[in-house]
């Protein structure tokens, strides 16, 4: 932000707005490298010096301000020996190559606060170039010059500005000489600036400032832009292949649980089909009460003024059916008796009722549903008795050998007196086993 010609074109407003994001941001970061990564191009500032005749005095920013902390005669050192003397104290600062800013003092540039309309803050360095004269002793193809925006009063409608001015000749010479000893200037900065505002006001021309930077600030910059793209590529990419890989470790497990998955549900199935198999019959069974059942319930539950000719078990569809016909004093209490059996349900009369054979009857026909029957209790098949083995047949006896509980028999083959030569000992009687009813088969819990 050197001195600009009146007949230049302005720059748009979004770069001004990214270079001063860009000298904040460089500003910060500044502060957290070390000082031993100088070789980065803007990080590290280099060191501030002054000349003085053939004195190179070096300045460090102190507080709010700049203090001298050597002096390095020139005047006595030949060409090589004064680029030596550069080198050396660019990398005290932590550089690569001789780098400096060079430093005008306090009556050697003019700064000073200004105040401009409000619009004029898009076009700042064609309105300062233009009234330049107006606002320093010289005009304004006679210096170089810096600004900074340093406050707004939008209800007044003005802006702020802090200009910094140097005549062109001084800082030509100055910047000459120092080149001319091997160095790179960083920059011109001024004395009543550089200590109180970051970054200061820059008075290097900026044709100058460009050979300057050059190719190695556009690299280093597309260099940073380029990490920055691919740090955020990794962050995105990295957690899902991560996962990718997670979830390719996981298939061969996944497979083989989905397999014994399907192979234990396919063995459940398999055992519930042969246990449905084996239950069947015995559900069909136990799922009906039989024929007595019907009988005993109707002949417990019925008075004993009524009389049973003709009792009909019957399917009708998916149900069984219990006719009852004969003759009763009330056929009409025949329906609320019927419906306390534990047995038939739904019970209704079926045609008409007629004068019965004996006095004071009723013929009656009344129908009534058998109620399904509850199965038992499913009794898994681990917790079921082990049915007892069959009982091992005796041995054949050894000739000569005798049985408990028979009387020895002659080895001779005679008979024992009043017995005849057929008969034996009795062979024990085995008993009979118990009969065990059918268990209903669940599958094993």
């Amino acid at each position: 932000m050197a001195v600009i010609a009146e007949t230049s074109r302005p720059p748009p407003a979004w770069r001004k707005q990214l270079n001063a994001f860009w000298h904040w941001w460089s500003a910060e970061i500044m502060k957290l490298v070390p000082r031993g990564l100088g070789g980065l191009h803007g990080v590290v500032r280099a060191p501030i010096v002054a000349l003085e005749g053939e004195e190179l005095v070096v300045f460090e920013t102190r507080g709010a301000g700049i203090a001298e902390t050597s002096r390095i005669p020139l005047a006595t050192l030949d060409p090589e020996g004064r680029r030596i003397a550069l080198r050396n104290l660019a990398s005290a600062a932590g550089l690569a190559e001789a780098r400096v800013r060079l430093c005008l003092a306090r009556e050697e540039a003019l700064v000073r606060r200004v105040s401009l309309p409000l619009a004029t803050e898009e076009n700042l360095p064609q309105v300062l170039a233009f009234e330049m004269d107006r606002l320093s002793p010289f005009r304004a193809e006679e210096v170089y010059f810096d600004h900074r925006v340093a406050g707004r009063d939008a209800l007044a409608g003005k802006v702020m500005v802090e200009l910094g001015v140097a005549r062109r000749e001084l800082v030509d010479t100055r910047v000459a000489k120092l080149r001319e000893w091997g160095a790179t200037i960083d920059g011109v900065v001024l004395a009543d600036d550089v200590g109180r505002n970051n970054p200061p006001l820059d008075l290097l021309p900026e044709t100058q400032r460009a050979l300057r930077e050059g190719s190695r600030a556009r690299t280093l910059q597309l260099s940073l832009a380029a990490l920055v793209l691919f740090l955020l590529f990794v962050a995105l990419v990295l957690p899902i292949w991560q996962k990718r890989d997670n979830a390719i470790q996981l298939i061969p497990l996944v497979d083989k649980a989905r397999q014994d998955a399907e192979a234990t549900s396919k063995l459940a199935t398999n055992l519930e089909r042969q246990v449905a198999d084996h239950n069947f019959l015995l559900a069909k069974k136990h799922g009906a009460y039989p024929t007595l059942a019907f009988v005993e319930e109707i002949s417990r539950l019925l008075p004993d003024s009524t009389w049973v000719q003709q009792l009909d078990l019957r399917t009708v569809g998916k149900i069984r059916e219990v006719q009852i016909a004969g003759e009763t004093p009330s056929s009409s209490k025949l329906i609320e008796i019927f419906e306390q059996a534990s047995t038939l349900r739904n019970a209704a009369p079926r045609g008409t009722v007629t004068r019965g054979s004996q006095p004071n009857t009723e013929r009656f026909l009344i129908a009534a549903e058998a109620r399904p029957r509850p199965l038992p209790e499913p009794v898994p098949v681990a917790s079921m008795p082990a049915s007892p083995a069959p009982a091992p047949a005796p041995a054949a006896p050894a000739p000569g050998a005798t049985q408990p509980g028979t009387a020895p028999v002659p080895a001779t083959g005679a008979t024992p007196a009043g017995a005849s030569p057929t008969q034996s000992a009795p062979a024990p009687a085995t008993p009979p086993q118990p009969e065990k009813p059918p268990a209903k088969l669940v599958p094993g819990k």
